[in-house]
């Protein structure tokens, strides 16, 4: 009898377990970006292939491709992209009249699951997530993961894994929020991405807790062959800027003729 239970309970937990759906190209943390609505992150940032006119993320959230010296256009795969190009992913915007926004989550993507509704941030909503959910400062960090510089950003509810170190910007004690940016109070030329540093091995545990991390992809000022800063599209004319010293979650400009990276997530609907 109490093999034939032993059995039994086995053979429901493997159905369970089949039954439970993966949500694949997701980060696992759930992120509020409004009073009202949470969101997922997707496990990288987006990139296009033109060869086969294919649209992926990332294999890693660390991961960028190109480099100071080679310029997205002459690559076969990206993940740079002109605002609003979700129609067009090649297209390189250059004048003032390109004001209509189309969202690369409209597209099938490869590794980001079947039927799935990806998204692209608006302004107040990038805004809201670093500076107005409850708890914000203590959710945001400066990091680098296998040398690659970056912000790292955690879910509403974060459980640090033990033995993983982190440092939040309240940690810090060198950045603060003023208006519409994180400004540093310090008067060092330190690389605050240096605070937190981890191999791919141990950055895992903090992405199976949930956490984000967004890459600098800016090689214009690079000294060390390391991005100095980096942008992410919003839906509307403004962008999230990023560096190893500051943050502008919400940095209005014209509709600009240049690239930069974009980090879809999906809204979390509550039942």
């Amino acid at each position: 009898m109490k093999k034939f239970l032993f059995f039994g309970a086995l053979c429901a937990g493997m159905l369970l377990a089949s039954c439970e759906k993966e949500e694949v190209g997701t980060i696992n943390g759930l992120f509020s970006v409004s009073e009202t609505q949470q969101v997922k992150f997707s496990s990288g940032n987006l990139q296009y292939t033109k060869s086969t006119g294919t649209l992926q993320f990332a294999a890693h959230q660390w991961e960028i491709l190109g480099s100071k010296d080679v310029k997205w256009s002459e690559m076969d795969t990206f993940d740079v992209f002109g605002w609003g190009t979700g129609d067009n992913p090649t297209y390189e915007r250059c004048a003032e009249e390109d004001t209509v926004f189309t969202d690369w989550g409209i597209n099938p993507i490869a590794n980001g699951g079947e039927d799935v509704k990806w998204r692209t941030l608006n302004p107040e909503e990038w805004e809201y997530l670093f500076a107005k959910r409850p708890n914000a400062i203590n959710l945001v960090a400066f990091g680098r993961i296998e040398n690659a510089k970056g912000v790292i950003i955690l879910p509403d509810e974060w459980q640090q894994p033990e033995d993983v170190p982190f440092q939040s910007l309240a940690d810090t004690a060198k950045i603060e929020w003023e208006e519409k940016i994180y400004v540093t109070n310090r008067t060092d030329s330190t690389d605050l991405t240096l605070i937190n540093q981890y191999d791919a091995a141990t950055w895992q545990k903090m992405e199976d807790a949930g956490a984000v991390f967004l890459p600098l992809t800016n090689f214009a000022f690079s000294k060390d062959g390391l991005p100095t800063g980096g942008e992410y599209w919003s839906t509307k004319d403004s962008h999230l800027s990023i560096g190893d010293w500051g943050i502008w979650p919400n940095r209005g400009c014209r509709v600009s003729a240049f690239e930069t990276p974009v980090r879809l997530v999906k809204d979390v609907v509550k039942e």
